[in-house]
């Protein structure tokens, strides 16, 4: 059995989704400590053909060890109409703008009052709409108290896998796992991020999923598929 683990990242690049589709099982790592300016709670898109930053305003004011699962929106932000409003300007005129962003705004519109829950639920809505169908389940479940390489060690010993699925990024410190104490394989994947039509400007890569959804509609499964390799 395969598996990745990744953070529950907002509005997550193509290749989260692209590594969902490919694992059988996928756990989403919310009892780790929260990194503030991270993906966790923002990610790039494409705006008059520039990389934008959209960001959702969290509360960290004497917070400095909350885990994932514990963080709160800042809800005296405006940042719901801030970011609907560039959604709108960025994506309007693009093929499946009109099948998707209706569906987004209702997710918005829920005003979640934790970080994780407004993730999770895009996360959630994009896997539907990309009809990627997997088991899920949540690091905090398990409840366990390793840090770093070593609480990725357990989950893959809990969960029985046959190979755990990394990002390249991470294999500094799963290098320290000694191979010698496990019975699994640890793999590698990139992400090409081949060209495909965008809107206005040079291709931009390693984009929000909703750059892809909105320029390719029902081809980004194929795409993501297309894109995905072992290294």
């Amino acid at each position: 059995m395969k598996i990745g683990i990744s953070q529950p990242t907002f509005l997550p690049w193509q290749g989260y989704f692209a590594l969902i589709n490919y694992v059988d099982e996928f756990i989403f790592l919310d009892d780790v400590q929260f990194e503030k300016r991270s993906w966790q709670q923002r990610n790039k898109i494409k705006y008059i053909g520039n990389e934008l930053l959209l960001t959702v305003p969290v509360i960290t004011k004497n917070k400095h060890n909350q885990k994932i699962n514990e963080v709160l929106i800042d809800q005296n932000s405006n940042y719901i109409d801030k970011h609907l409003k560039t959604i709108k300007l960025a994506y309007s005129k693009t093929k499946y703008f009109d099948l998707y962003f209706p569906k987004i705004l209702n997710i918005y519109n829920k005003d979640f009052e934790k970080l994780i829950d407004l993730n999770k639920n895009l996360i959630d809505f994009f896997l539907i709409e990309l009809n990627i169908t997997k088991k899920f389940s949540f690091s905090s479940d398990l409840k366990l108290s390793e840090n770093k390489h070593f609480l990725i060690d357990k989950i893959c010993k809990i969960k029985k896998c046959t190979t755990y699925i990394s990002t390249k990024g991470s294999q500094d410190y799963l290098n320290l796992i000694d191979n010698k104490d496990i019975n699994y394989k640890i793999e590698y994947f990139s992400f090409k991020n081949q060209l495909y039509q965008q809107t206005t400007g040079s291709f931009i890569k390693f984009l929000s999923i909703i750059d892809l959804l909105f320029n390719e509609g029902e081809n980004s499964k194929s795409y993501l598929e297309k894109n995905f390799f072992i290294d």
